[in-house]
């Protein structure tokens, strides 16, 4: 596995390189009960939400899912930002952390609740991790919507695409059509025109069990985990190139999460090879794999490995890993990658450098550096 560079020496300068961003921090409300604060009327009234039922059916992860050392001594895992702070910018330091909400979104069959909660999730994350949590200016945003609602859904694009704190928009991969359908073309135009990418994460919602496949739901947790986001990633991906949506919104990009990287390679290759004869169709103004190079990215956790150092670097080289890959550590899951140990030993100094942080740096318009903090001269201390 790689090693991350050493940091300098903080106590003698203001500033420091950015070489470490992590594009999949995952952080919660301390409960539901927070939250309801944040809603909107008249969802906020409890009697209200007690009557909306949240339960769906699920898969039951290892140790509930979260590291044995991530979970507070109050709230839920993801909840404490001290507690964060250290283990993201001390234990293991990054410079940034995309933050994706986890809770609330998606969950229920009624648009307009979901619609509501999106809304409170912004309105919250705004005024806690984004604001009174960061002084250090560490965290990085992602606007939640339902995307049930997509009229709704581009509202609250517009209404939060000035806010300083929130650089992509966030949306689940589970939908009733795949999303280069038209009924969608509000959220994508919102998105693109504020230069906000869309990040994609795998989740389940009241409408769609979690590990619901085109021939039926998967029986066992090995199959979901494996196999349900790189179904849905690769679905969409295709039905946005051939709708048309990326030559509409040619500042379109999209972030695959946590669903793996190298699939996309031979489905996107088996794509090209029916295009011309088969595509005739479309309007498309490119081909397959010009359109992945241009709008689309994925984020590194869960990484291929292989135990032969040359076929994992061809295989990246293959899949242009140096221009469309990006650290994530999926904090604070089970399965987290921490930034020392997240790249294959065998590849390319350029390309980890890259992918560790050049990547995200461009994609989210972060800067090349950023000041000296209290967390710095912490892991300094050490």
């Amino acid at each position: 596995m790689t090693t991350t560079q050493s940091r300098p020496d903080t106590t003698a300068t203001e500033s420091v390189e950015v070489t470490v961003i992590d594009t999949d921090v995952h952080v919660e409300p301390r409960s539901f009960e927070e939250l309801i604060g944040y809603l909107e009327p008249p969802w906020r009234d409890r009697n209200v939400i007690d009557r909306v039922p949240f339960s769906r059916a699920t898969y039951k992860t290892l140790d509930g899912g979260g590291r044995k050392d991530a979970y507070p001594k109050h709230g839920d895992i993801g909840s404490d930002p001290e507690l964060c702070g250290q283990q993201l910018f001390v234990d293991d330091p990054i410079d940034y952390a995309i933050l994706l909400p986890w809770s609330f979104r998606g969950f229920t069959v009624d648009p307009s609740l979901d619609t509501a909660l999106a809304a409170a999730v912004n309105t919250w994350l705004a005024d806690t991790w984004l604001s009174k949590y960061n002084a250090e200016n560490r965290y990085v945003g992602s606007i939640s919507i339902a995307i049930d609602d997509p009229v709704s859904a581009a509202r609250e694009i517009e209404k939060w695409a000035g806010h300083s704190g929130f650089r992509q928009v966030m949306i689940g991969h589970y939908g009733p059509r795949p999303f280069g359908h038209p009924m969608y073309d509000p959220i994508w135009e919102a998105a693109a025109r504020h230069h906000l990418p869309i990040g994609v994460h795998f989740r389940g919602g009241a409408t769609q069990p979690l590990g619901w496949t085109s021939t039926g739901p998967l029986q066992y947790f090995v199959e979901y985990h494996s196999l349900i986001a790189p179904m849905a990633y690769a679905t969409h991906m295709a039905s946005w190139i051939c709708n048309g949506v990326l030559d509409r919104h040619p500042e379109m990009k999209v972030l695959f999460i946590e669903g793996g990287f190298l699939w996309y390679r031979p489905v996107i290759d088996r794509l090209a090879r029916h295009w011309e004869k088969t595509g005739q169709e479309l309007s498309a103004r490119k081909k397959p794999l010009e359109y992945v190079r241009d709008h689309f990215r994925w984020a590194s956790q869960p990484i291929e490995e292989s135990p032969k150092p040359q076929q994992i670097t061809d295989l990246f080289d293959e899949a242009y890993a140096g221009d469309l890959l990006m650290f994530s550590s999926d904090y604070p899951h089970y399965d987290y990658d921490p930034p020392s140990k997240a790249l294959p030993r065998s590849l390319d100094p350029e390309m980890k450098r890259r992918i560790m942080a050049e990547n995200a740096r461009v994609f989210y318009d972060l800067p090349k550096t950023r000041p000296v903090d209290r967390f710095d001269l912490e892991a300094a201390r050490r």
